[in-house]
Formats: C-alpha cells, sequence, structure tokens
C-alpha cells in the first residue's frame, strides 16, 4: 500500500509541475536600440515592460547589447521578438518581415547637428575637416539623416562614433569633437539633466519617434495584438499613467508620454530617405 501511494503521490507531483509549466507565461525578448546608457535604458523601460507583460500575459524581457549597432545586430538574427527602434526600415531589413505595432505619443523626432554654445563655429561649412561625434552608423537620425545633410553641402568632417546618443554628446561636452550628431529629444534630455547648453547648428524634417515593432514571424498573432492592446491602453490605466510618469522623470523629460497604434505607413519618410539617401553605408 505505502508502495502503491508512493507512485500516487509521484503522479499528482508531475501532474501539477506541469500545470504550473502549461500556466506560466510565454518569454519573450524586447531589444531597445541604445540611445542612452545601460543603466538609464534599463531604469525606463524596466517598469514599462513589467506593466505590459503583465496586461498581455506574456514575459517581456529586456536585452540589448553594449551598443546601437549591437543591439541591432541580435534583433536581426532574432534574439529578439519585439523591438524599440528605427533601424528596421532599410530596403534590405524591411524583407525580414518585422511590423510597425504600436508607436510614442510625440511629435516625432529630428536629426540635429549641436555645437556647445560658447563654440565660434556658426555654419555647416566650418565644420569642414573637423572632428564630428555620432552616435554609430546604425543611428538614424544622429547619423544617416545628419550625414546625408553635410554630404548635400559637400562638407567632409572626420567622423567619431560613441556607440549612443549620450555617448556622442559626452565627446561634444568633453572638447573631443566640435560637434555632435544627435536625436534633438535626447540632446534636450541630456542638456536638462547634466546643464549642457548648446546651439544647433541645422536641423532635420521631423521623423517618427522610434517604433514598437513584432516580428509576426516569430511570435503569434494574438500575443502580437495583447502586446499592441496594452501599450496602447497604458496611459488610459492608473497604474500605466504611474509608470509612463515615473519612466519620464528618470531622463528628466517634463511629459510623460503614452504609445498611440500605428502601422508600418506611419513610418513612409523613413523609406523616402532610404530611397534618396546620398549615404550608401
Amino acid at each position: 500500500m505505502r508502495s502503491l501511494y508512493q507512485r500516487l503521490c509521484w503522479v499528482v507531483c508531475l501532474l501539477l509541475q506541469a500545470t504550473v509549466v502549461q500556466a506560466q507565461a510565454p518569454v519573450f525578448y524586447f531589444s531597445v536600440l541604445n540611445q542612452r546608457s545601460a543603466t538609464l535604458i534599463a531604469q525606463h523601460w524596466n517598469p514599462i515592460l513589467a506593466y505590459v507583460s503583465k496586461k498581455a500575459d506574456v514575459d517581456l524581457k529586456l536585452k540589448i547589447g553594449k551598443t546601437a549597432p549591437e543591439t541591432t545586430a541580435l534583433t536581426i538574427r532574432g534574439e529578439a521578438q519585439f523591438a524599440y527602434t528605427n533601424h528596421l526600415f532599410s530596403p534590405e531589413r524591411i524583407k525580414l518581415g518585422w511590423r510597425v505595432i504600436a508607436r510614442p505619443d510625440t511629435d516625432g523626432i529630428r536629426g540635429q547637428l549641436v555645437v556647445g554654445k560658447a563654440a565660434s563655429i556658426q555654419e555647416l561649412a566650418e565644420l569642414e575637416g573637423r572632428y564630428v561625434a555620432f552616435p554609430s552608423k546604425e543611428s538614424f537620425v544622429g547619423y544617416k539623416v545628419v550625414m546625408n545633410e553635410l554630404l548635400r553641402k559637400g562638407v567632409h568632417v572626420m567622423p567619431l562614433f560613441a556607440g549612443n546618443q549620450e555617448g556622442a554628446i559626452g565627446l561634444l561636452k568633453s572638447g573631443k569633437a566640435i560637434a555632435a550628431g544627435v536625436n534633438e529629444d535626447v540632446m534636450l534630455a541630456f542638456s536638462n539633466r547634466e546643464s549642457f547648453q548648446y546651439r544647433v547648428l541645422w536641423a532635420s524634417e521631423s521623423f517618427n519617434d522610434l517604433a514598437v515593432m513584432a516580428n509576426p514571424n516569430l511570435v503569434p498573432a494574438s500575443i502580437i495584438r495583447a502586446v499592441q492592446k496594452a501599450f496602447v491602453e497604458m496611459r488610459n490605466d492608473a497604474e500605466g499613467k504611474k509608470i509612463l510618469a515615473h519612466a519620464a522623470a528618470t531622463l528628466k523629460i517634463e511629459q510623460s508620454y503614452g504609445f498611440l497604434m500605428a502601422e508600418d505607413q506611419a513610418y513612409e519618410n523613413y523609406r523616402r530617405f532610404y530611397r534618396d539617401s546620398l549615404l550608401k553605408e
């Protein structure tokens, strides 16, 4: 009898373990483009992903590389199934199948060429042959858009690549570069947080902010819809509002933003840029 009882207990334990495994939320990785330090990215995004995970009944885990190119590379390799990025709109990467599901409710982003407030530089032509800091060759508004304008004006500079947006600003602040190509929002937030004064030499047209994207080749459609719904409804939920406000505060952003439902068409001017760009890298 004892042997039978032990076997029954063993079977019950196995069944309970199987039930627990089945009840666990599926795990997916969410990459975030490196615009800031890894610490700031984690402080900003982990609470958001925890909220979305709970609402969508999934387990979204933050995954980033040491630099923006490394994060983009791991995303392209399929090591992340969701992403917050604007690096997937080139003709080659569109073929990977990633789809926009949401975007921040902002007025968009622009690329800027900036110098320190006290710098003597007044025009782009004065940057000829000088060191200019950029996040990386992968950066859309911080490098591609800015460099395209320099090429269009016939201005040749010596690029210094820092790995992320705030790294490029750091090179400018330290005097290692005379100017920096930046995302205007990251530049403003850095200025507010670090009390760094600057001037804008040139600014691009507006592009929609980084997109929340999903790869339908790697994630079931039902889960993508659930994640999209959680992001979009976040700003209308008391808990979600609190988390968004905290996330904004970590970056010293005065206004907290939620997310809007979006599709690929909202990023058409990215595709147009790639078609017309003089930059062939």
